[in-house]
């Protein structure tokens, strides 16, 4: 088979075919799913190289070459790939490879940074919650919260289910609006917590997942992180850049 210099571990490489996340890659093989050069596979650690003859289903596999991008979304937009809503965000990606999926979400009222990737393995370990990558948010209020509403919001609140939230900042960035930074991604887990803390909110941006910023990117507009983002990316979550 491969050399190890050239080799990748069997999960790795479907990961990095934009197939399935690694976790989801291992069932894939344990379940015999995958062939190389003919042969079904079932060890998730089995090494291949790009000269092997990988197959899924029947159709054979091929490395990509990576791709991260962030889109600045607006409002309005569903963070969603389906080529049938009108307000998907399929039609503001276009020019990203085929495999490339948001990393999380944004609802449709919430614009800013969202990123996305044909990475399985980047996608996963930035969503998973046990990796607690920060997001940080941008809140527009009618009003200019008082003291104690603020201190209520840093000491964090019962969002309901059994679910508590904290920020782990909460800093002015202007007369009626706060930055908030969390480390947990639970669906509107923004606008509960607000909700919870009695502040009433006008406008909800996100403006940081990360390392990654805006950096100035236009409403509606998307770019490739550049390599020194994207090292940094992958080192918040303990993964090699190549």
């Amino acid at each position: 088979m491969a050399q190890e210099k050239n080799s990748y571990r069997l999960n790795r490489y479907l990961a990095r075919a934009g197939i399935a996340s690694r976790r989801k890659s291992d069932l894939l093989i344990q379940e015999g799913k995958i062939s190389v050069n003919g042969e079904i596979i079932t060890i998730p650690g089995f090494r291949v190289s790009d000269t092997d003859e990988v197959t899924y289903k029947g159709h054979s596999i091929k490395l990509q070459p990576f791709r991260t991008a962030v889109l600045n979304k607006p409002h309005g937009f569903e963070t969603t790939l389906s080529p049938d809503s009108k307000r998907s965000i399929l039609r503001l990606i276009r020019g990203l490879p085929p495999g490339t999926v948001p990393v999380g979400r944004l609802d449709i009222n919430t614009g800013g940074l969202l990123l996305l990737s044909n990475d399985g393995e980047l996608v996963n370990r930035l969503t998973h919650p046990s990796w607690e990558v920060e997001r940080e948010y941008r809140v527009f209020l009618k009003n200019q919260p008082g003291p104690s509403a603020l201190r209520s919001l840093r000491k964090g609140a019962s969002i309901g289910h059994g679910e508590f939230s904290k920020p782990i900042s909460v800093k002015s960035s202007g007369k009626n609006s706060i930055n908030v930074v969390l480390r947990t991604g639970r669906n509107h887990e923004v606008r509960r917590l607000l909700e919870a803390c009695g502040i009433h909110l006008e406008g909800l941006e996100r403006v940081r997942y990360g390392s990654v910023t805006l950096k100035g990117l236009q409403r509606g507009k998307w770019r490739l992180l550049d390599d020194d983002e994207l090292k940094a990316l992958m080192k918040t979550v303990r993964l090699d850049y190549n």
